[in-house]
């Protein structure tokens, strides 16, 4: 009753508008919401699951759709504090919010932000122990988020993380209804509601999951509307695996390197 149909409309970021002082009050926002509404703690505390559960002390990640790439800050903050060494790289297809994202929100240069496709990403089988996207599946198509899932498994060697909405009445109304005084950029008081609409069920996400060729995973909401989905690859290789840099052959393709920002 309090689930509605899911809608495929565009998000006003998705489409390219505003300029770039609203996409980075829209970024900003999203920081802010992932941080105060449980989107940061549901990857954190995946990882942190996965760290606690390994005898090697580097790990690397991949972030797909990272927007402003708050969440892969947020693990590299992690991995320091439990001791890890990190190679994290975060990819956008959005030029933009890549740009704004190192020079306006100031995301470090420990985070390799890199532009590129997420439908066609441009990595090896295998090159991230690692695969998360936040936010980022609601944007797609039943068939796209099979494709994707899919590929995540493929790039990941140990776990794909995703972190997305709950698609319900009461985070859709609280979104109409909050945003206009919680959010800054008109870019969020349009698309926070657009965002709710265009999520998914638990099961909805576990059956697309599954179409993917997920095999081992967990997918539950996690309060107060979020969805988690972990899915752990099976036949992990040693981990004894170091930390892969740009030259190490972490990348597939050459051009990828030149798409840094």
């Amino acid at each position: 009753m309090l689930t509605p149909k899911r809608i495929y409309e565009e998000e006003l970021l998705d489409a390219g508008e505003g300029t770039d002082e609203d996409v980075a009050r829209s970024l900003i926002d999203l920081r802010r919401i992932n941080r105060f509404l449980g989107g940061q703690k549901v990857v954190l505390r995946a990882i942190a699951s996965c760290l606690d559960n390994s005898n090697s002390k580097s790990m690397s990640l991949l972030d797909v759709g990272t927007g402003s790439a708050d969440i892969p800050m947020a693990i590299a903050e992690l991995c320091r504090e439990r001791g890890f060494k990190s190679f994290i790289a975060a990819v956008d297809i959005s030029e933009r919010n890549l740009r704004i994202a190192r020079s306006t929100l100031q995301v470090s240069e420990e985070i390799h932000l890199v532009r590129a496709d997420s439908l066609s990403l441009p990595f090896a089988a295998d090159s991230f122990d690692f695969v998360t996207a936040s936010l980022f599946l609601h944007h797609f198509r039943d068939e796209d988020v099979v494709r994707l899932l899919a590929d995540f498994g493929r790039v990941a060697r140990r776990a794909v993380i995703v972190n997305d909405l709950v698609r319900n009445l009461v985070p859709y109304y609280f979104a109409r209804i909050m945003f206009p005084i919680l959010a800054r950029s008109f870019l969020t008081r349009n698309d926070g509601p657009v965002s709710v609409l265009r999520a998914f069920t638990a099961e909805e996400l576990d059956r697309l999951a599954a179409r993917a060729g997920l095999k081992n995973r967990e997918v539950k909401r996690v309060m107060p509307y979020r969805l988690s989905l972990i899915a752990r690859k099976t036949g992990v290789r040693s981990q004894k695996s170091e930390v892969r840099s740009l030259e190490s052959g972490v990348w597939s393709r050459e051009s990828v390197v030149k798409r840094q920002f």
